[in-house]
């Protein structure tokens, strides 16, 4: 059974933030958070201010990077993290006690105020809507980007879809019998394709694809 003490609290930043790294490269960031509980004075029924706590508070990673960015102080805070109690010495060898909370969450508290949340994301890892909903913001059509359908991203590749293409425009004028005037290609005898006029195409479509 691990031995542990978890807390959670409201306060308010005491002290500037400071982000530091360890010799290895792990940042961290610390700093004081104090809280003032109030109580109904009984004798003139007014609130009244009572003894302010204070207690260090140490975020590592991530949360420290995050942290540095967002907290100032004065800012009202909820944490919540592992607390711990040590005793030492000072430099004049005079006991004292150490409230030490090592935090896993922090935000600020929005009963004092509004604040605006942005996600952190990694460059990589991001689904296609994602990928899609960024281009969007910065005005860019999603099938002109790279790897989209109009660069050949989805349907194949752009060499795929010219000898389509291609392909198409000799079918359509191939023959002294065109389609699309009503009569049929067969009546008076002609050919429907051009074999040779669609072989030398496909020539030339392999000669610039292997080039």
């Amino acid at each position: 059974m691990i031995n542990d003490a978890h807390i959670s609290l409201t306060g308010y930043v005491a002290t500037q933030p400071t982000r530091r790294a360890t010799a290895t490269g792990v940042p961290h960031l610390t700093m004081r958070v104090a809280w003032t509980p109030r109580r109904v004075d009984r004798a003139t029924g007014e609130w009244t201010d009572d003894h302010t706590s204070f207690v260090s508070v140490t975020c590592w990673r991530k949360l420290a990077e995050n942290a540095a960015v967002c907290l100032r102080k004065g800012d009202p805070v909820v944490i919540r993290g592992r607390l711990s109690v040590r005793g030492y010495e000072d430099r004049q060898g005079v006991p004292r006690t150490a409230v030490e909370i090592d935090a896993y969450s922090v935000g600020h508290d929005l009963s004092h105020g509004v604040a605006q949340f942005q996600r952190v994301r990694p460059a990589i890892g991001k689904t296609a809507e994602e990928h899609a909903a960024e281009l969007a913001i910065a005005g860019q059509d999603p099938a002109e980007a790279p790897g989209g359908a109009g660069a050949g991203g989805v349907a194949g590749s752009g060499s795929e879809l010219a000898d389509a293409s291609a392909v198409d425009d000799v079918i359509q004028a191939s023959g002294p019998g065109s389609r699309g005037h009503g009569e049929s290609d067969e009546a008076d005898g002609s050919e429907m394709f051009d074999d040779d006029a669609i072989a030398a195409l496909a020539g030339q479509v392999t000669a610039g694809a292997s080039a």
